[in-house]
């Protein structure tokens, strides 16, 4: 004789559930930390090379218009009263800036210059300019040369900022006499 069938059905055995352990917990959060850390410095490095671009650019916006300036009126443009004359702002420093600051140091030489500006700016510009047979002034930035008295109209740009509010400025200079470009502290 059959034995009655159960109205039960048999019983699977149920596979292990299987959770993670602490070593593998561990290692996720140690990678997940290296990639944070990562990220933070190459996001840090972007800020900074972004600041940089902003000099770069002004630089060669301001060389662009003395060079307009020169092929109609012979001469450079003596834009700043002195090389600690910034604008558009007094003191250069972390903050952004419009570019046309009506009150600012040499607002009316600046705008006859009209270099171009992509929009709020953090550096601070010196332009001086000077006529032939007079010797530019020296550059406050390292390795920068020590010019001779010129037998041309010349000028100097330089550019200056706390980008990251540390007391370190990074500064950027140029000239007509070099198509080089000196930096000091660059992206601080």
């Amino acid at each position: 004789m059959s034995p009655l069938p159960s109205s039960r059905r048999p019983r699977r055995p149920r596979p292990a559930l299987r959770g993670f352990t602490l070593v593998e917990l561990m290692v996720v959060v140690m990678i997940v930390s290296v990639l944070a850390i990562i990220g933070v410095m190459l996001f840090r490095k972007y800020v900074s090379s972004s600041k940089t671009v902003e000099a770069l650019s002004m630089i060669q916006s301001i060389r662009a218009a003395e060079e307009r300036w020169r092929s109609e009126n012979q001469n450079y443009l003596d834009v700043s009263t002195s090389m600690t004359s910034w604008y558009p702002m007094k003191t250069p420093g972390k903050k952004l800036y419009v570019w046309d600051q009506s009150s600012g140091n040499d607002y009316q030489k600046w705008r006859l210059l009209a270099p171009t500006a992509a929009g709020p700016v953090q550096f601070g510009y010196v332009v001086k300019a000077g006529a032939p047979f007079t010797t530019p002034p020296k550059l406050a930035i390292a390795d920068s040369p020590v010019w001779p008295q010129m037998e041309q109209p010349w000028y100097v740009i330089m550019a200056k900022a706390d980008a990251n509010g540390d007391g370190v400025f990074a500064k950027y200079a140029a000239s007509s006499l070099s198509d080089e470009i000196y930096r000091e502290n660059e992206g601080e």
